[in-house]
């Protein structure tokens, strides 16, 4: 099994996916080549990079990247999102131009989200009929979409992202019913829905090709309660069971560590810092508790 990184962990350095009106208030810290050089510090194996991380979608630049992780000895996927719901998440694409862009860049994986805009209450919502018209635009979308992944050798992951049911996304799958196009599990994302993580990466493991490998923490308070973002394996989430899931369920060979601390931002080294902690923390969880190496059993 190999370990990976989503790089909007690294977003306080300015290389992350914008997310929910999140302004950074400093400049850009890392380049994308200086983001390949600290990836081959941390010791990782491989990237799951969004538009955030690119300083150019021109396709000579990204060839450059390309080659450049593959020196590294560096695996790549692509994340973007549709961005149904109009949430201004990062450089939106058409899905063509996303798969065009994996190609570029050698990625083998192209990670998509829906970000559905869905009726309240959201607990009461799955398979709303609100919610399936949005969904089976996106299956004909992706039906269009397959020649185009088998040319650029690349496979389609939808992620239940903070938007939809793992039984949504098995339905969409099902609507397009082709091997290049599956599942992308968030380990967390089903809370936002308030359905049970472990049941949703249960259902999702068998179709998934890729995966955001996250921890957060419940946090109560008087009037109710937070979900706060940690290193894996200082959260709430049974995290070890969700990688027993991957591991025994799934075809999957990489996890890619996803992290966002709520960091205070009134000291930006101190805030970068934090950052670049929680992630050499779950690398070591990973590594040390998971067992996760090139040579542990998929």
């Amino acid at each position: 099994m190999l370990l990976g990184l989503h790089t909007y962990s690294l977003y306080l350095h300015g290389i992350g996916q914008a997310w929910a009106d999140f302004n950074l208030p400093w400049p850009r810290q890392l380049s994308t080549l200086e983001l390949l050089d600290q990836a081959v510090r941390w010791g990782i194996d491989g990237l799951h990079l969004d538009d955030g991380v690119l300083e150019s979608l021109e396709p000579a630049y990204l060839e450059e990247v390309g080659m450049a992780a593959r020196e590294r000895d560096l695996y790549l996927e692509y994340n973007f999102s549709m961005d149904l719901g109009g949430q201004g998440i990062g450089i939106q694409h058409d899905p063509a131009e996303a798969i065009a862009t994996a190609k570029f860049l050698g990625a083998d994986i192209v990670k998509l989200s829906m970000d559905l805009i869905r009726p309240r209450p959201v607990a009461a919502s799955r398979f709303h009929p609100e919610v399936m018209a949005q969904i089976k635009s996106v299956a004909s979308r992706l039906k269009q979409l397959v020649p185009a992944a088998e040319d650029a050798g690349v496979k389609i992951a939808v992620e239940n992202h903070c938007d939809t049911f793992s039984e949504e996304i098995l339905w969409l799958l099902d609507q397009v019913d082709n091997p290049l196009v599956g599942a992308c599990i968030d380990t967390v994302n089903a809370l936002m829905v308030m359905e049970d993580p472990m049941e949703a990466i249960e259902n999702l493991a068998p179709r998934a090709f890729t995966n955001h490998f996250r921890d957060d923490r419940i946090e109560f308070q008087r009037h109710g309660f937070k979900l706060t973002g940690t290193a894996v394996g200082d959260g709430d989430i049974d995290i070890k069971r969700a990688y027993e899931i991957i591991k025994t369920r799934s075809s999957m060979k990489r996890i890619n560590i996803e992290t966002e601390m709520e960091i205070p931002l009134d000291d930006r080294e101190t805030a970068l810092r934090m950052e670049k902690e929680t992630i050499v923390r779950s690398i070591k969880y990973c590594r040390e508790v998971l067992g996760i190496t090139q040579d542990s059993p998929r």
